[in-house]
């Protein structure tokens, strides 16, 4: 009897040493500066909760970057846009790691450009204003660039901010409070925050944020 406990215990880990071995992946259609569209994939073991590998690939090439060690970016969210005029296209990376500027881990914006299948750092936010909760790639002000746009939480309190990226510096141009508990922001053609049981629309205008 106990032989055959053993037995299967030993089966069981095995099964679980080879289920681990597993990746997931998730892939995204994004522009390469020089070879236009590329394909970006994530991949990380099935019981990670975060991805830690990243490869582009185009016509039977590929590259692949790993994030290690201490240099672990722990992505937890991707959303794609154009923040400014620096560059064709921009991935943003949502992030729970360190930052050049601020050594604890806390869940920041990190923004990547594609360079012939190599990802290129461009902007590696330390922190916004206030701990970010979500973030959000969308062209709130009409202006044909994405604003970065966040809920943020400070001492119980939960807040949208909206943000412009320029020149190695992230501006805050727009606040509000809200007063109920976000879950997270969404978009179609329209930008929405949701809480439970409830979904509003973001809009802005020169007298700020509203909800609607």
């Amino acid at each position: 009897m106990k032989k055959k406990s053993l037995a299967l215990a030993i089966l069981l880990l095995l099964v679980l040493l080879a289920i681990s071995r597993i990746e997931t992946t998730h892939s995204y259609t994004v522009i390469d500066e020089e070879l236009g569209e590329v394909e970006m994939t994530l991949s990380k073991p099935i019981f990670a909760r975060f991805y830690n590998k990243v490869t582009f690939t185009k016509d039977g090439r590929s590259k692949t970057k790993t994030f290690e060690g201490k240099y672990k970016l722990n992505i937890y969210k991707v959303d794609l846009g154009r923040v400014n005029d620096e560059n064709k296209f921009d991935i943003a990376f949502g992030v729970y790691s360190i930052a050049p500027w601020h050594r604890t881990p806390s869940k920041r914006v990190f923004l990547y450009k594609v360079v012939d299948l190599d990802l290129k750092p461009k902007f590696r936010c330390s922190r916004l204003i206030n701990p970010m909760y979500d973030f959000i790639l969308f062209d709130i002000d009409g202006d044909g660039f994405d604003e970065v746009v966040s809920i943020e939480k400070y001492k119980g309190v939960y807040s949208i901010g909206v943000y412009k990226q320029y020149d190695m510096l992230i501006e805050r141009i727009a606040t509000r409070k809200i007063d109920f508990r976000p879950t997270k922001l969404s978009k179609d053609k329209k930008l929405y925050i949701e809480g439970i049981n409830i979904m509003k629309e973001i809009n802005f205008s020169k007298e700020g944020i509203n909800l609607k």
